[in-house]
């Protein structure tokens, strides 16, 4: 099997070889005109992409440019806050360190607490300017107002292993999200513990405090968002499809929106890698994160209509329609709005985890891993991704006050500053095209709106096998006129494109919006390879064979339209005679047989692509098929008499075999007879009938006989008793 396989590929590679070496040497046919398009979301989504994003109708952009705020020490930025100063505070893991930096372009992170846990997991600033930091896996809440003083507070309970999330009211009450017992707390400013809910769920992972007071956490294991108003009453405001909610953030208008993070599959997990804490091997610690060792890129999401408010499990799906089982949802997550009138309506959906939201200028920004994808979401429905970091998940966002994005990343941790324009450059490598043989490519052309300032430029390269590696061509020089021109490489079976989008003024962007490259297979011939004719040898005879249902199989490499030419020869002619059309597009013929001799034929079947091809680089292919047999003609009859009373009778075809045969005496019924062999296997038997008990006088004896094409003879012969 492994020498076959070798065969095989050395087959194909001396093939492409001849194939090349015709195409640079003597003119080759060559097929018809394809057009490579690439014009959709889904399409330019498969390539690789440097520093542009694609939006949902298929917008090929620059990103948005990012820079890195200063070296920070930690695997991932679990979360950011300011002070009304401007410094501002990361709580990292997986060494539970938090760091601070001032508001100064020039400042440094600096180390303001090292926990003796593994994670700090959350990080709130609270009006009157205190500081809470709160870690795992033993639960602490930390007050770090004092950098040089961080007072550790009474835990609030001892079962309390996790402070996921901190947020504040305008009080001055803090409010965490804790677990692995699924339980809400509220801290007053004077020290005071209330515990405000305990949930079902293992987790509460995110909590947000709206201006009318009330309190909203989301739950993993079944996606709860509960409501806890100001008088302290609980209520389910949401059941998502997914099953777990990773964030919440409270809009200017007071609308809520929540997104979830649930794992390939539908399973909860945290998604604050817990199972990087040193717990002990407790059984109470939540699932590994979401977003560490998974590699499903993220689509551009689509909005769907609006779910209905009742608690069912069913997903939208994403294009808006129908429904499917939420755990069989892989890695489906969205973000859900709900406004004053408490109906939750579906913003985004992608194929990626929402680890965070943020409000900036008018539009929400979602942050997803585990490609480090950013998105923007405008009047509830227009999506956008605006930025990809190099780094795997958006753990926390941070608006700033000059319009400004920060972004604690995590795989690995840094923190990286969206800045209001878009980056110089980036780059789309296009997915690689199969032409499946040998092309030539001509035009390249392209559709994109340009700005003054901005500009796109493409390149193309070929080569013979399906991965581009150093046998590859290089990258043609580059096209910088959509109207295009001949791509400059040279023949090959994949090609590849790459566009380079530019812009000398990072407030506008230029936008690629569909490429379209002509290529041109080399002219393989039609193959025909099957003829079917009917074998009438094997019939029965009970139907008489006038027309012949022709049928043959053809493929052609280059899939070009055919027509076919049929001509037949009968045994002893000295060429073939045309049957039927010049040109005939069916690959079938029904022949009627009556209107030739009986005999043995042959038909020619010729196959040509020239509907597909100029005159000069048509070509064909012909077939002949197995000799077989055109009856047409009855079988004979040859009786003798013999004494005492009895006949002997001789049956012949001269082309198929005898199938049946009867007798009827002086106008009697018909009685079948066998031959003298028992078998009728031949195009001759013998079949002796006796007549015992015939009365003195003249007899009639007729016989028939038919042959297995259902031609039938006759014979007869008078009989004398004495």
């Amino acid at each position: 099997m492994i020498l076959n396989a070798k065969f095989e590929r050395a087959a194909v590679v001396a093939a492409c070889l001849l194939l090349l070496a015709a195409i640079g040497g003597s003119p080759l046919a060559l097929g018809k005109l394809e057009t490579w398009r690439q014009e959709t979301s889904s399409a330019f989504v498969k390539g690789h992409r440097e520093k542009v994003v694609v939006s949902e109708n298929g917008r090929v952009r620059l990103g948005q440019s990012l820079t890195a705020i200063d070296k920070i020490e930690g695997a991932r930025v679990w979360d950011l806050a300011r002070k009304a100063d401007g410094t501002i505070y990361a709580a990292t893991g997986d060494e539970g360190k938090v760091f601070r930096r001032e508001a100064k372009e020039s400042a440094a992170w600096t180390l303001a607490y090292d926990s003796t846990d593994s994670q700090a997991l959350a990080v709130d600033v609270l009006p009157d300017g205190h500081v809470f930091v709160g870690t795992g896996p033993t639960g602490q809440i930390v007050d770090l107002t004092d950098p040089a003083n961080p007072v550790t507070t009474p835990r609030l309970d001892p079962d309390v292993k996790y402070i996921w999330d901190l947020a504040h009211d305008a009080k001055g009450n803090l409010y965490a999200a804790t677990g692995p017992t699924g339980q809400l707390w509220k801290l007053a400013p004077d020290g005071k513990r209330t515990l405000i809910l305990d949930s079902k769920h293992p987790h509460l992972l995110c909590v947000a405090v709206s201006p009318d007071g009330s309190i909203y956490a989301g739950s993993d294991g079944e996606g709860l968002i509960y409501r806890v108003s100001a008088e302290g009453k609980t209520s389910v405001v949401y059941d998502a499809p997914q099953s777990e909610i990773r964030s919440l953030l409270i809009a200017p208008d007071g609308a809520l929106y929540a997104g979830t993070a649930a794992e390939s599959g539908g399973g909860g997990g945290s998604g604050r890698g817990s199972s990087l804490f040193s717990t002990g091997g407790t059984a109470d610690a939540p699932r590994p994160p979401s977003a560490i060792g998974t590699s499903a890129a993220p689509e551009p999401p689509k909005p769907s209509p609006s779910p209905s408010p009742a608690t069912t499990k069913s997903a939208p799906s994403s294009t808006g329609g129908g429904s499917a089982s939420p755990r069989s949802s892989a890695g489906d997550n969205a973000v859900y709005r709900i406004g004053s009138d408490s109906v939750p309506r579906e913003v985004f959906r992608a194929r990626a985890l929402v680890y965070a939201l943020a409000w900036q200028a008018g539009r929400l920004l979602v942050g997803t891993g585990p490609e480090g994808q950013l998105y923007e979401v405008r009047d509830q429905d227009e999506t956008t991704p605006i930025a990809r970091l190099d780094h795997g998940q958006i753990l926390s966002m941070l608006s700033e006050p000059d319009g400004g994005l920060l972004i604690g990343a995590g795989d690995p941790g840094a923190v990286v500053r969206l800045n209001t324009g878009y980056v110089a450059s980036g780059s789309l490598v296009s997915d690689v095209l199969d032409t499946k043989l040998i092309s030539r490519f001509g035009a390249l052309t392209w559709r994109a709106d340009q700005p003054k300032g901005t500009s796109i430029a493409l390149q193309v390269r070929t080569g013979n096998v399906g991965e581009p590696d150093s046998t590859w061509s290089a990258w043609s020089p580059e096209q910088t006129d959509p109207e295009g021109s001949q791509a400059q490489s040279p023949p090959g079976r994949f090609a590849q494109y790459r566009a380079t989008l530019s812009t000398r003024d990072d407030s506008v962007t230029p936008e690629l919006r569909s490429v379209f490259l002509r290529y041109q297979t080399a002219n393989l011939p039609p193959e025909i390879t099957k003829i079917e004719v009917p074998d009438v040898t094997v019939a029965d005879g009970t139907t008489k064979q006038g027309r012949l249902n022709l049928k043959w199989s053809v493929t052609d490499p280059n899939g070009d339209d055919l027509e076919y030419t049929l001509h037949i020869r009968k045994d002893g002619w000295p060429d073939w005679v045309r049957l039927g059309d010049e040109r005939q597009t069916s690959s079938s013929y029904d022949w009627d047989t009556t209107a030739v001799p009986a005999g043995l034929y042959r038909i020619r079947i010729t196959a040509s692509d020239r509907p597909s091809n100029s005159p000069n680089d048509a070509l064909i292919r012909e077939r002949v098929s197995d000799p077989f047999i055109v009856d047409h003609d009855s079988p004979t009859i040859t009786i003798a008499t013999t004494q005492p009373l009895s006949a002997t009778i001789t049956l012949k075809d001269h082309l198929t075999r005898l199938v049946k045969a009867a007798y009827a005496l002086d106008g009697g019924d018909w009685v079948p007879v066998f031959p003298d062999d028992g078998l009728f296997d031949s195009s001759q038997e013998t079949i002796t009938v006796a007549f015992p008990d015939l009365k003195p006088g003249t007899h009639i004896l007729v016989v028939r006989t038919t042959d297995a094409a259902g031609n039938t003879g006759t014979g007869d012969a008078l009989i004398e008793v004495h």
